[in-house]
C-alpha cells in the first residue's frame, strides 16, 4: 500500500472514530436512561399495587353531606360577604392584567350573599345517596347511584380542582335515565371528603384508593371518566389495573411534551395542514410566542399550589371573598373565551353564577380548600416523573375536546400516551369543566363511547 493510500486510510478511520464514538455514546446513553426509566416505572408500579393491598376492608356508611352545611354556618359566612372590604387601587374595577376584575369577586360576593339560597344546594345533594368509608389514610365521600339495571356498566366519575362532586349534579341525573350505575367520590381533601391524615397522597394513591372503591361496592370491572385530576387518575388507574378498565374516556387530554408534539410544532409552522386537522388546532399552537403567553398565565396558580399551597391556603380558609377569588375566578376563567380574564361576564354565563356560588360554598362549609390545594404539591414531589413516562398500550380511550379547555392536543400527539384511542370529538362550545357548560356534550360522548365499547365486545 502506497504512502497516500495509508494517509487516506487513516482519514476515514480517524472521520468513523469521530462519528461513531458519539453514536455510540448517544446510544448507549439513550439505552441506559430508558432502562432507568423502565427500572422507575415497574418500582412505582409495584408500590403502588403493594400500598393498596395492605389496605384493610371497612364498612361502607351512609352520609348526609346536608348536616355539615347549616344554617348556621351558611349565614356566618353571608354576615362575613356583607363586611367584606375589597381594596382595589386601580380606577378601572374590570382592569384584568394583575388577575381577576374586582367587578368579579364583587358580583359573586353580592349574589352569594343576597340571592343564593342554601335550600338549592340542600335540595340538589339530597337527589343522590352518598356514603362514606376509610380507605386506606382517608375516611373518603362518594356517591353511589344504581341504574334501572342491576348489571349495567358502572361508572367511575372522577372530578378535579376546584371542582367538587357538585360539577355531576345534571350529568348524573343523565346518566341514570340511561340504566348506568354511578360511582362519584370526592377527592380526598375535596368537598365532602377528609383532608389525608398523612403526607403523601398523591394522584396515584388517589387512583389506588379509588380502584379499591370499586372493588369494595362489588366492580370487577367498570367505565372511567375523568376531567382534570380526575382525567390523570383515571389514566393512572388504567395503568395499573388494565383488566379491571373497560375504557377511559377523559376531558383533559394526558400532556406530554415528546418528540412528537415538537415535530408537529415545527412541521405546522410550515404546513398546518398537515398536522391539524381544525382551525381550532391550529388557533391554539399559533403563533408560537401567544401559546406561550397564554400557557404561562393558566398555569400560575400551579406553580403556587405546587410550591407553596398552605401559605395561599390560611387566607382562602378564613375569607370567603379569598375564595371566590382564588377558586371561584379559576371555575370561571377555564369557561371564558381564551381563559382571558377580561373575559369574566361571558364564563360566569356559561358555567352559571349558582355552579360558582355551590362551590364555595360546599369548600367554605368543609374548611377544606387548603387542603385541596396540596394535590398540586404530591403530584409534583411524588409522581411527576412517572406521569410523564407512562403508557397504556391496549385498553379502549375516548377523548373529548372544548374550545375553553386548559390543555389541547390533536390526536396524532395523544398516541404518545394513549395507544388504543377509539373515539376524539371536538365540540363548538364549553371548557375544562365541561359537566357545567356543555353537560349534554360531555354525557352523549361518554354515552356514545360505552355503547360502541359493548358492540365490539
Amino acid at each position: 500500500m502506497t504512502i497516500p493510500n495509508i494517509a487516506r486510510s487513516m482519514e476515514v478511520n480517524v472521520l468513523a472514530l469521530l462519528v461513531g464514538i458519539p453514536l455510540a455514546a448517544v446510544v448507549i446513553i439513550t439505552f441506559l436512561k430508558k432502562r432507568k426509566v423502565s427500572l422507575m416505572m415497574s418500582k412505582k408500579k409495584q408500590y403502588l399495587m403493594d400500598l393498596a393491598d395492605s389496605w384493610q376492608d371497612s364498612a361502607v356508611v351512609q352520609f348526609n353531606p346536608t348536616t355539615l352545611i347549616t344554617e348556621d354556618v351558611y349565614q356566618d359566612l353571608i354576615d362575613r360577604l356583607r363586611k367584606r372590604v375589597i381594596n382595589n387601587n386601580v380606577k378601572d374595577p374590570e382592569q384584568s392584567q394583575y388577575g381577576m376584575p374586582v367587578n368579579f369577586v364583587e358580583t359573586v360576593s353580592k349574589h352569594l350573599a343576597d340571592f343564593y339560597e342554601l335550600d338549592d344546594l340542600h335540595s340538589v345533594l339530597k337527589q343522590f345517596r352518598h356514603f362514606k368509608t376509610q380507605i386506606g389514610d382517608v375516611n373518603l365521600h362518594f356517591i353511589h347511584m344504581t341504574g334501572g339495571d342491576k348489571n349495567s356498566t358502572p361508572i367511575l366519575l372522577l372530578h378535579g380542582w376546584p371542582s367538587t362532586i357538585w360539577e355531576f349534579n345534571k350529568s348524573i341525573p343523565l346518566l341514570l335515565k340511561q340504566g348506568y350505575t354511578v360511582v362519584a367520590p370526592s377527592l380526598p381533601g375535596f368537598g365532602f371528603t377528609d383532608p389525608p391524615t398523612v403526607s403523601g397522597v398523591s394522584p396515584c394513591v388517589c387512583a389506588c384508593i379509588f380502584h379499591k372503591l370499586m372493588l369494595r361496592l362489588g366492580y370487577n370491572k367498570y367505565v372511567i371518566h375523568g376531567g382534570d385530576w380526575g382525567a390523570i387518575i383515571g389514566a393512572v388507574i388504567t395503568h395499573v389495573y388494565p383488566e379491571h378498565v373497560i375504557g377511559l374516556h377523559n376531558t383533559m387530554n394526558h400532556i406530554h411534551m415528546g418528540w412528537r408534539q415538537i415535530l408537529q410544532l415545527v412541521i405546522g409552522m410550515f404546513a398546518p395542514k398537515l398536522v391539524y386537522t381544525t382551525p381550532q388546532e391550529e388557533a391554539f399552537f399559533y403563533p408560537l410566542s401567544g401559546m406561550e403567553e397564554r400557557m404561562y398565565k393558566k398555569f400560575a396558580f400551579f406553580h403556587i399550589q405546587t410550591v407553596i399551597p398552605d401559605t395561599l391556603g390560611y387566607g382562602i380558609v378564613d375569607s370567603p371573598v379569598g375564595l371566590i377569588s382564588w377558586i371561584g375566578s379559576s371555575l370561571v376563567l377555564n369557561s371564558a373565551p381564551n381563559n382571558k380574564a377580561a373575559e369574566w361576564r361571558r364564563g360566569l354565563l356559561n358555567i352559571g353564577i349558582d355552579n360558582v356560588c355551590a362551590t364555595v360554598l360546599i369548600y367554605w362549609a368543609m374548611r377544606n380548600s387548603q387542603a385541596a390545594m396540596r394535590l398540586h404539591h404530591e403530584f409534583y414531589w411524588n409522581d411527576r416523573e412517572y406521569l410523564e413516562n407512562f403508557t397504556i398500550p391496549k385498553v379502549p380511550v375516548a377523548i373529548s375536546n372544548f374550545p375553553n379547555g386548559m390543555i389541547h392536543l390533536t390526536k396524532f400527539t395523544s398516541w404518545r400516551t394513549f395507544n388504543n384511542i377509539k373515539q376524539f370529538t371536538y365540540h363548538d362550545h364549553g371548557g375544562h369543566f365541561a359537566h357545567l357548560d356543555n353537560t349534554e356534550g360531555v354525557v352523549r360522548d361518554l354515552v356514545s363511547f360505552i355503547e360502541m365499547l359493548a358492540m365490539q365486545s
